[in-house]
């Protein structure tokens, strides 16, 4: 027996209650040897168990709280509680996000502050077509190919130029805010060049040392990136691996192979060989990348599949250690659902010493190969290991750490196992954390829930956010990161405090806040610890940086102020330029240029300003939903976070915001419920799961407004007709859509609809400005049609997608939007940018210029001519339309002169004139000019006119051609949006029944 695995060494002074709880000792367990001469000709002595005293334990004796350790402490070093304290604001901020969280835990239960499982899963469920299991990526690809194509024939032809309005796009950020964040390399020739991958963003580029981004490619065939490695002979050569893995639920955001770049970044091809000439789906989802130290054409990939191995530089990949549940090699591991979710290679043997973790929600277990994978060793692990992470130390690789979360069969999914060390390069291990610490369980969990900071039950993450890393130069200083960062000091027995992420909301944050949710932790490559600590952490919310890594921690849990030193260790945000944010929806501002948006893991952010991309700021946290901004007044406005039921209000603009729905008692909503605004009273809103909620006095109160439609169904989609306050539709995750006509009565009633509708998820609902009986629905799932119409109230649908050159292709489309100024003209978000149609929806082209292939989660018109589009993954794009031109919307009728027409000369903005020419008029006829608008009076001929409709006569002089020009002015204070709708009509004097009218022509103010 070379070794064993030690655990239990670290009890609580409470032994006696620990010892009948839990078995104390070890367990020999073996690690079988394979070899080509004997399977299992060695065995190593190893031994497992689970950690001290448990998973992570309930707030008892065993755990001081936060009071007790402070009594302690204070007891033997009273001058700690002289050191760094947060101001008042940073405590206010503090304070405000617990209190969020605080209501959900009372209504909701126990759930985190974001829920990576529930996004996953609701971004999964949206896409899946009915009777598949898996997303036909390999068919997004084809599309975006057959895309690509058919946007360079349009640029080269007549359709190179505006579509519907829409030339070209901006990207307007946010470039501050950040987002999911998996992998990060650095050139060891030239550290201020740095690649970082955003799950759903692409791999980034920085020259400066992170101070700023540019994407690399926006050609990219695919998005999701959650590994890179660098070659370490030629940096101009980075591998992307994609797909993200480690979700133990349907939901994973799928990848598509492995991409290689031999320009530093600068264009990307996808490796062939990872998507033919192997089994479908071998690398829908490499999680990790690395590069062998002895020969950079070696490259191994752990996927859920298992471990691949290519020693062509990824011309050719051969599978070496197999994950049977999807595929089998010569060396299996157990089959699990995620496969390998971790690998490292030994930077000092030859041939290449590979250790590989498997598992999370299943029993895993962890292998070795000496040789380069052409055999393996396979621990032995405890029946609840989940999800294990691997850390090399740099200064001496026979030094190595574990950090292993539990896979729900032992304790909580996702709590801490055990901290693992090895001084014997892997022959053995020992569990390293001190339970009894402050710190010790709740590794992988929210801290300041855990210890009592806020009453409330315990969550743990580490199926999700799971990482380790140890100091370049000090085996002995061990980083490991979960929801929160920690530090230990002592080889991982005892743990410190880094960071806080509960000051998220403070500008500009405090020097100790770092966004929750780790998932890389990478040093510079000159790192000393010394004259260089700089180390770099990518999480949910982007990239951060530090270089004081060896600065104090802290011991202090509730910082709120708190009693005790807080971190030393500053941290400073990366996000400029890094637009990656992840959106589900936004809204824009009708008075000012203001955009509110609600992200995935990254709350709901706002920027005032089109051209300030690095300018946005964080209003609220969670995982950030639907937006409303009142159309009146910009500074009130709705926004939500996770679930039904999640609603605050603003009334000054987005800095402070009160909750305002407490009435809603339905729980049963989507992950991201729909929120819809009256636009003609802002007043009043809508949203629900399984039956509809409504507010008429701007969410002081709601209401049941209607029964359970279409159980088990959950709402999904709203649409408010702009000119019919009382007609309502709703979509529904299982296809249907139900049409109210008296949405605002006290009992509304409602319609079911089903004829020509497709049976899966409706994305959104949008009703033409016009005629409150045509609306169009559109669905997000592959192989159904993709935008319907309806011209009869809902009655009837049919499918507006069009075919090959001139349609929509068999992809997600997740919105639709009709410009308001011409109902002619439509916008559909998809999962691959945005479409454009002229003609109501029989034609339709590619408007993705400046934009990436990114999917585009909603679609909304700030004005007549600008037209915003909010990205899962890039953020948000700006399109300046060109104007709409006045529209002839017919109506003419023929009388004794002839049937004259009214033309429109102009754009109609606010404060400026237009010209009205009444052509084919005879002369010295009298003229009555009909003005249909709001109640909002302006002046035109000096004289005041009012709406519905109203008159004026005018006498046109004898000119010959019976044409007259006349011309107003719009006053100041004419709400955007508003139609003006022009029609005359003429008294042939003399003649009986001599009354032509004219054709009828529309404006929309922008």
């Amino acid at each position: 027996m070379l070794g064993r695995f030690a655990y239990g060494r670290h009890c609580y002074d409470h032994t006696d209650r620990c010892t009948r709880e839990h078995t104390i000792g070890a367990r020999a367990m073996l690690i079988r040897r394979h070899s080509s001469a004997a399977l299992g000709g060695v065995c190593l002595a190893l031994a497992t168990m689970v950690p001290a005293c448990g998973s992570a334990p309930t707030r008892t004796a065993e755990v001081p709280t936060a009071v007790e350790q402070l009594e302690e402490t204070s007891r033997t070093a009273p001058d700690l509680a002289e050191g760094r304290r947060p101001t008042p604001a940073e405590v206010e901020a503090g304070w405000e996000a617990l209190r969020a969280k605080r209501k959900k835990l009372a209504t909701k239960g126990a759930k985190s502050f974001d829920k990576p499982d529930l996004a996953a899963k609701f971004f999964f469920d949206q896409r899946l077509a009915p009777g598949e299991v898996e997303l036909p990526i390999e068919r997004l690809s084809l599309e975006r190919e057959l895309l690509v194509e058919r946007e360079a024939l349009l640029a080269r032809g007549d359709g190179g130029g505006t579509v519907a309005g829409i030339s070209t796009w901006d990207w307007a950020g946010p470039g501050n805010i950040g987002g999911r964040t998996r992998a990060l390399v650095i050139d060891p020739n030239d550290p201020n060049v740095m690649y970082a991958g955003g799950v759903a963003g692409g791999v980034w580029k920085s020259v400066d040392a992170g101070a700023s981004w540019n994407f690399t490619d926006d050609l990219m065939l695919n998005l999701a990136v959650s590994s890179l490695a660098l070659d370490p002979n030629d940096s101009d050569v980075i591998y992307a691996g994609t797909g993200e893995g480690i979700y133990p639920i349907s939901g994973s955001l799928q990848g598509l192979g492995i991409f290689k770049s031999v320009d530093a970044g600068a264009t990307w091809s996808q490796l062939s060989s990872t998507v033919s000439g192997v089994p479908v789906g071998s690398f829908y989802y490499v999680n990790k990348l690395v590069i062998s130290p002895n020969n950079s054409n070696r490259i191994y990939a752990g996927t859920r599949t298992g471990v691949w191995r290519s020693l062509n530089a990824g011309a050719s990949w051969q599978l070496v250690l197999g994950n049977p549940t999807y595929q089998s090699a010569a060396f299996d591991a157990p089959g699990t659902v995620v496969g390998c979710t971790d690998l490292v290679i030994r930077q000092d043997t030859n041939p290449d010493t590979l250790f590989a973790a498997f598992g999370n929600i299943q029993a895993g277990a962890m292998h070795r190969s000496f040789d380069g994978g052409d055999t393996w060793e396979t621990y032995s692990v405890p029946t609840n290991q989940g999800r294990t992470t691997i850390a090399l130390a740099p200064s001496n690789n026979d030094i190595m750490y574990l950090l292993m979360a539990d896979n729900g069969t032992g304790g909580a999914f996702g709590a801490l196992l055990d901290v693992y060390r090895s001084d014997d390069g892997g022959d053995s291990f020992t569990g390293q954390v001190d339970f009894g610490s402050l710190t010790g369980p709740w590794l992988l969990s929210n801290l300041i829930l855990a210890t009592g900071c806020l009453e409330g039950d315990t969550y743990s993450q580490g199926w999700y956010d799971n990482i380790i890393a140890v100091d370049p130069t000090d085996p002995d200083t061990v980083w490991v990161g979960g929801v929160d960062m920690f530090r230990s000091d002592d080889g991982g027995v005892n743990f410190g405090i880094p960071a806080y992420w509960i000051f998220y909301t403070t500008f500009p944050p405090p020097p100790y806040q770092l966004h929750p949710d780790q998932h890389t932790i990478v040093f510079h490559p000159d790192y000393d610890g010394v004259t260089n600590q700089t180390m770099y952490v990518g999480n949910d919310g982007g990239l951060f940086r530090t270089d004081n890594a060896r600065a104090a921690t802290s011991m202090e849990d509730c910082p709120l102020p708190g009693d005790m030193p807080l971190p030393e260790v500053e941290w400073t945000r990366l996000n400029n330029g890094y637009g990656v944010t992840q959106f589900y929806h936004g809204d824009s501002a009708k008075e000012l240029d203001m955009y509110v948006a609600g992200a995935q893991d990254n709350g709901t952010s706002r920027v005032v300003s089109n051209n300030t991309p690095n300018a946005w700021d964080l209003v609220f946290g969670g995982d950030g939903g639907y937006v409303a901004i009142d159309p009146r007044d910009s500074q009130t406005m709705f926004i939500e976070y996770q679930f039904l039921g999640n609603i605050q209000k603003s009334i000054d603009g987005g800095t402070t915001f009160v909750d305002t729905d407490d009435d809603i008692t339905d729980t049963d909503g989507t992950f991201i419920p729909p929120i819809a605004m009256d636009q003609a009273d802002p007043d009043v809103l809508w949203t629900g799961g399984a039956r509809p909620w409504r507010t008429l006095d701007s969410g002081a109160t709601w209401q049941v407004a209607g029964p359970d439609f279409v159980n088990p169904g959950q709402m999904t989609a709203i649409a408010i007709a702009p000119t019919d306050s009382n007609i309502v539709y709703l979509g529904f995750d299982n296809g249907y859509i139900v049409r109210s006509t008296d949405a605002l009565a006290p009992v509304p009633t409602w319609e079911i609809f089903a004829n020509g509708l497709i049976g899966t998820w409706v994305s959104s609902v949008t009703v033409d400005p016009v005629d409150p009986d045509v609306a169009y629905c559109t669905y997000s799932t592959y192989n159904v049609p993709h935008i319907l119409k309806t011209v009869d109230g809902g009655q009837n649908w049919f499918s507006i997608d069009s075919l090959g050159f001139a349609g929509v292709p068999d992809i997600p489309v997740h919105w639709i939007e009709v410009r308001p100024c011409d109902n002619t003209q439509l916008y559909a978000g998809t999962e691959l940018g945005v479409f454009a149609s002229e003609d109501g929806g029989d034609n339709w082209s590619p408007v993705n210029t400046g934009l990436a292939h990114t999917v585009v989660e909603s679609l909304d018109f700030k004005d007549c001519d600008t037209l915003a589009a909010f990205t899962h993954g890039r953020g948000l794009f700006l399109a300046d339309l060109e104007p709409c031109t006045w529209k002839d919307v017919g109506g003419g009728a023929v009388g004794s002169a002839g049937t004259p027409s009214l033309l429109a000369d102009g754009a109609l903005t606010t404060g400026s004139s237009v010209t009205l020419d009444l052509a084919n008029t005879p002369a010295s006829a009298p003229v009555v000019l009909w003005i249909s608008f709001s109640s909002t009076p302006f002046d035109i001929f000096g004289g005041t006119l009012y709406a519905n409709p109203v008159s004026l006569e005018v006498f046109l002089a004898a000119d010959g051609g019976g044409n007259l020009s006349v011309g107003g002015t719009w006053p100041a204070g004419i709400a955007a949006g508003t139609e003006i709708w022009f029609q005359y009509l003429i008294q042939d004097l003399g003649v009986t029944s001599g009354i032509t009218l004219s054709n009828a022509v529309r404006a929309t103010t922008p």
